[in-house]
């Protein structure tokens, strides 16, 4: 099932889009939209990319970054609450990754299946007449 949410119309095929939105007085609000080509990005730095883009919007100090980083491990400062990831699917042949925390959600839409995306169904035929 394709989710719909808040598709971006300018998507291309071998383009990443970047969006971010805060909740913010009781309403969402869209504080980033960037496209970039996808093979400037690897998907290590498509996911940090995420993660600082969340903690921007967020306002986070810098104390509440590093600590939101820490591994589990005993011993030493206490880890703070890190993020939620996770992948849907928004239409046909686009893959969407989003990470959240607090008020802020940054996600990334990359068309993984171009056959699929955005194909216009066929037009109806006329029956002819008899």
């Amino acid at each position: 099932m394709y989710s719909a949410f808040k598709l971006c119309a300018d998507l291309k095929v071998s383009e990443k889009c970047f969006r971010v939105q805060r909740y913010h007085d009781g309403k969402f609000e869209e504080t980033f939209h960037e496209h970039v080509p996808s093979h400037r990005l690897s998907l290590e730095s498509e996911l940090e990319t995420l993660r600082g883009l969340v903690d921007q919007c967020a306002g986070w100090p810098p104390i509440y970054i590093l600590r939101s980083r820490l591994n589990k491990r005993r011993g030493g400062p206490s880890q703070y609450p890190g993020f939620t990831g996770h992948v849907e699917y928004p239409e046909p042949g686009v893959l969407r990754r989003y990470f959240s925390s607090g008020p802020a959600t940054a996600w990334t839409d990359e068309v993984i299946a171009p056959a699929s995306f955005r194909r216009r169904p066929p037009k109806p035929q006329r029956r002819a007449k008899s």
